[in-house]
């Protein structure tokens, strides 16, 4: 009977310590295991992080409303230092390349009214605060297909051109880019999807003399485009841009190139891209006569989820031996002797490393720049490293 007695005991405190056990989980499970919660609530009680801080630039946000569907605070500021030396001279600094805050109006469901502000360099405490508009367009989309757009836009013309500078993976666009075409410019455009595989792009533009917040001096002349999309497979996007200008007086948004021509490619499988662009330029006014060719290939590779390296090989060539001037990030900085900044053939080899921190609303860059210019009156050769930050909200 004792030994009987001793063994429902230990029953007893068996049962009751696992009672105990499974009570104590319960407790814990309903205070701490994420397992237990819904998505949504799981998902509110994770830890805060400053990268939270792009996810709150929406003002206010309702699919039902019938007027105002959204009101959001855009912008970007990308941040760099370079120094470039050259076999005439040298330059270092760093530049607040683009600081441009702004704003944007979803409303009726089929428009958006955007506009941005270049500010001035913070530096320049003694200049005007706002130096000109970047964005200032309504845009209109009719149906899933048509998309038109009215106000100061991009002109989307080359391959580099047509990237936003929020995505773009290095530190400038190529020079013969920047030498050929417009980057933002008034107009009207419209965009038009066909199917899959094709679309259009056309619009017609016009410079001002000046493009200050209180100021129109008159026009500087028109232009027109035309951009052609193919999308050959799930790899490959084609467009075909043809560029014409007439530029008049001293336009701001036009350059002295009365045709430009671009064959350009995007191309991704998996984790490797590679960007194409194959360019030709006509000139008129102060470079009538003058031809360019260009080439432009941008290898990539993802690394990483954060960690991307790219490479960029350009070429540039013209019939004139003034055909082609070196940008001004930043191969002119570096000309410190006085001499010349135009021939008629430049290479540039490109190599960098972009980290995401937050994809590519906040990351770092770095790279370094090797150009060649030949054929003018003085030779160029320079080397520009660089590293800078860039981010849009």
């Amino acid at each position: 009977m004792k030994l009987k007695n001793m063994g429902q005991g230990k029953w007893r405190d068996l049962l009751c310590g696992v009672g105990l056990v499974l009570i104590a989980n319960t407790i814990s499970a309903g205070e701490d295991a994420p397992m237990a919660l819904k998505p949504e609530e799981a998902q509110s009680k994770a830890a805060w992080s400053y990268l939270n801080l792009w996810d709150h630039t929406t003002l206010y946000s309702s699919k039902e409303a019938s007027f105002i569907q959204e009101v959001k605070i855009i912008g970007r500021y990308h941040g760099q230092y370079y120094y470039d030396s050259s076999d005439r001279g040298h330059s270092a600094g760093w530049e607040n390349r683009r600081f441009r805050p702004g704003f944007a109006v979803k409303f009726w469901n089929k428009f958006k009214f955007q506009g941005e502000i270049n500010l001035a360099d913070v530096r320049n405490l003694d200049g005007p605060f706002f130096k000109s508009w970047d964005n200032l367009y309504l845009q209109w989309d009719p149906t899933k297909k048509l998309r038109f757009k009215f106000g100061r836009q991009k002109s989307d013309t080359t391959q580099e051109r047509y990237v936003s500078s929020k995505y773009i993976i290095t530190a400038e666009r190529s020079l013969l880019v920047n030498q050929l075409t417009s980057d933002k410019i008034l107009g009207a455009s419209f965009r038009y999807k066909f199917n899959d595989k094709f679309s259009l792009q056309s619009g017609i533009y016009s410079s001002p003399l000046d493009n200050k917040l209180n100021s129109y001096e008159g026009s500087g002349g028109v232009a027109a485009l035309f951009k052609f999309g193919y999308k050959m497979n799930e790899h490959t996007q084609a467009y075909l841009d043809y560029w014409y200008a007439d530029r008049q007086g001293g336009a701001l948004e036009i350059k002295d190139y009365k045709h430009v021509l671009s064959l350009n490619t995007t191309n991704k499988w998996d984790d490797v891209g590679l960007n194409t662009d194959l360019i030709y330029g006509s000139g008129t006014g102060t470079r009538d006569g003058q031809e360019v060719f260009g080439l432009m290939l941008m290898p990539w590779y993802q690394i990483t989820d954060k960690l991307q390296g790219v490479f960029r090989y350009q070429l540039g060539s013209s019939n004139s031996a003034n055909g082609m001037s070196l940008s001004k990030r930043y191969d002119r900085l570096a000309v410190t002797d006085g001499g010349g900044t135009r021939g008629d053939l430049y290479n540039a080899f490109y190599l960098g490393m972009n980290y995401k921190i937050n994809g590519d609303k906040l990351k770092l860059m770095a790279g370094i720049e090797y150009g060649r210019m030949t054929g003018g009156v003085d030779s160029f050769s320079g080397v520009t490293p660089w590293v800078g930050v860039r981010t849009f909200w």
